[in-house]
């Protein structure tokens, strides 16, 4: 039984830690699940500005290249010779590589109003009709929107006369994005007229573009103007995802003209690596309370179940001997005559009295009883091969129930055993006390139909046999024999079962035990 309470409180201590235990893993999984959701959340607000700054970097870029380019159109000379008499050679003169800032990047073509390109810096002419046809095809958007801004200034009368710087419109010029050779490229297209008064505005103006493809030193320049690392470029039909941050160039109609990446640095999670050290020393922490918790806890319910067995074998047996009490006698008694569900058997229920026990108290005194009750307590504790159960029912009254047996003959031969066991003597404060019992012994078969006040009645006759033949002996119960004794004990037997003791006798003249020295 001992060890079945002894389980129960391991059961609770576990259920207990489970209880601290899973509700702090929990926390910390939840804190972690929050960590993470911020650090995504920092990355993503991370990525959004930088590819705000990234698309800022681009307009700023075209910006400085329109103005590269409008710079181009501030000789007066150059720009009347090409509109009014579109003299090659003043445009090569005048726009040729040595007319190109030496930091340029950007290949300048001219456009007349017709549509056709008169002029290319990278040829320092005329290109050819294809090569013209390709540029005017894949820079058709953005040449008809300046033409469209041409004509929007001329009609509100802006742009023209003393506030145009030199010869070009005030501030008029279109960027985009577009496919030139199977290349991404940036283009900016300005339109231009003379400021002269002997010669009329055409209705369609000279067109000058400014055609930038997207290499490495544009990018350096776009990562110097976005204050963005590690900017490269990849291909226009780039669609999956490479573990790099991409963002999609588009033209002013949204069509997607190429990709740009670069280099992330995830300050989330540089955030949560500079705080790993803090969060794993509270991790180390809450580990450390919650496993002191749960020892403690441990620790607790160890005691509440060693009390609880303490408790639970204190109404169990006599305080003096350690010996099991009467109700747990009852108890085991009664298990073993049902044996639900186990084999038949023999087994024998004795009644041991202790002869002139009075007498040793008075004589003695009560320490010397003590001495003669715990010492018949161990020897029948040491017979445990033999008893079943070993109790002490009051007084200097004991029972107990022996081990099955072969025979109900072998009842007798145990009674035996238990009584030389008993009578050995006792040595106390110095000297040898001579014990002497009388035992009466009940043989019966289990699983029995008769009850356990009807076996204890048996065995009481055999030990009211026992002390009328002389005392210091034992007797079976032989139904033949103490027919008559059973009648006269019937009325005693009934008060002895609702007291202290098993049975409730007549006083009989008892004589002092001997005593001996040690």
């Amino acid at each position: 039984m001992t060890h079945g309470h002894s389980s129960n409180g391991v059961a609770l201590a576990r259920w207990v830690g489970l209880a601290i235990g899973l509700p702090a893993l929990v926390a910390v999984i939840l804190l972690g699940k929050d960590a993470l959701m911020v650090v995504n959340k920092i990355n993503e607000n991370a990525l959004k500005r930088e590819t705000a700054a990234l698309e800022r970097g681009i307009k700023l870029l075209g910006e400085l290249h329109a103005s590269e380019l409008l710079s181009q159109t501030m000789w007066d000379t150059a720009f009347r010779n090409v509109v009014l008499s579109k003299r090659q050679d003043w445009i090569r003169e005048n726009f040729g590589k040595d007319a190109i800032s030496p930091e340029g990047i950007q290949q300048l073509y001219i456009v007349d109003s017709r549509s056709n390109v008169i002029f290319s810096s990278e040829l320092e002419g005329a290109p050819s009709p294809e090569r013209g046809a390709a540029l005017i095809a894949a820079a058709s958007r953005p040449i008809e929107r300046a033409r469209m801004l041409y004509k929007s200034a001329r009609a509100a009368g802006d742009g023209f006369g003393e506030r145009m710087p030199g010869a070009m419109t005030d501030g008029i010029y279109v960027n985009d994005l577009i496919r030139l050779d199977g290349q991404s490229a940036m283009v900016t297209v300005s339109p231009f007229t003379p400021d002269v008064e002997d010669h009329e505005t055409p209705n369609e103006p000279t067109l000058l573009l400014g055609v930038q493809f997207l290499t490495e030193p544009l990018l350096d320049k776009l990562e110097s103007l976005s204050h963005i690392d590690g900017l490269e470029h990849v291909p226009a039909n780039h669609t999956e995802a490479t573990g790099e941050h991409t963002l999609a160039l588009r033209d002013a109609n949204g069509n997607v003209v190429t990709h740009v990446t670069w280099d992330f640095s995830s300050p989330g999670h540089a955030i949560l690596l500079a705080a790993l050290p803090a969060i794993a020393l509270s991790l180390g922490l809450i580990a450390m309370m919650t496993l002191l918790a749960a020892f403690t806890v441990r620790r607790l319910t160890q005691r509440l179940s060693e009390s609880e067995q303490a408790a639970i074998h204190a109404s169990r047996h006599d305080a003096a001997t350690g010996l099991a009490n009467r109700g747990w006698f009852m108890s085991v008694f009664a298990n073993l005559l049902t044996r639900a569900g186990k084999q038949d058997g023999v087994s024998a229920v004795m009644l041991i009295d202790c002869d002139y026990f009075k007498a040793v108290n008075d004589t003695m005194g009560h320490a010397a009883g003590d001495a003669v009750l715990c010492a018949i307590a161990g020897r029948l504790k040491a017979l445990n091969e033999r008893l079943v159960i070993a109790a002490r029912l009051g007084g200097d009254e004991f029972a107990a129930v022996t081990t099955p047996m072969a025979r109900r003959e072998d009842a007798a031969l145990i009674a035996e055993i238990v009584e030389k066991a008993l009578t050995q003597p006792v040595l106390f404060d110095g000297r040898l006390l001579n014990v002497s019992v009388s035992i009466g012994v009940a043989a019966f078969e289990t699983p029995s139909t008769l009850s356990i006040d009807a076996w204890l009645a048996k065995a009481d006759v055999a030990l009211y046999r026992a002390k009328r033949d002389g005392r210091g002996c034992s007797r079976v119960y032989d139904e033949a024999l103490d027919t008559d004794i059973a009648s006269e004990l019937a009325r005693t037997l009934q008060r002895a079962i609702g007291s202290s003791a098993v049975a409730t006798r007549q006083p009989e003249a008892v004589s002092s035990p001997s005593v001996e020295a040690a």
